[in-house]
């Protein structure tokens, strides 16, 4: 259930959700502005600033998020891929660090 949640679901209502609450932020300041009588800012009208910082949000989760939950552990010896009686052996992470280098 939480895989069909966090592949499935999350993806398709986040960016909902998101695009709810901007619109709720920019229609508040928009309706502030004209009660002031003044000219609403730049970035309450403008989504760029907005979509900047939630893509470098995306990234450094994500990046952050594969850096700490993937990979072999550090300084473990790869093995490339090689033939060996005619098939091809593919090559990774040989499961055993080899202690002295």
């Amino acid at each position: 259930m939480l895989r069909i949640f966090l592949t499935v679901i999350l993806p398709l209502v986040l960016p909902t959700v998101g695009y709810a609450l901007y619109v709720l932020v920019v229609e508040r300041r928009r309706r502030e502005a004209e009660e002031a009588h003044s000219p609403a800012p730049w970035w309450a009208t403008a989504p760029w600033p907005w979509l900047v910082f939630a893509g470098v949000a995306a990234m450094a989760v994500t990046l952050g998020s594969v850096a700490l939950t993937s990979g072999a552990p550090p300084h473990t010896p790869y093995t490339p891929a090689h033939l060996e009686d005619g098939r091809v052996i593919g090559g990774g992470a040989s499961g055993s660090a080899q202690s002295g280098n």
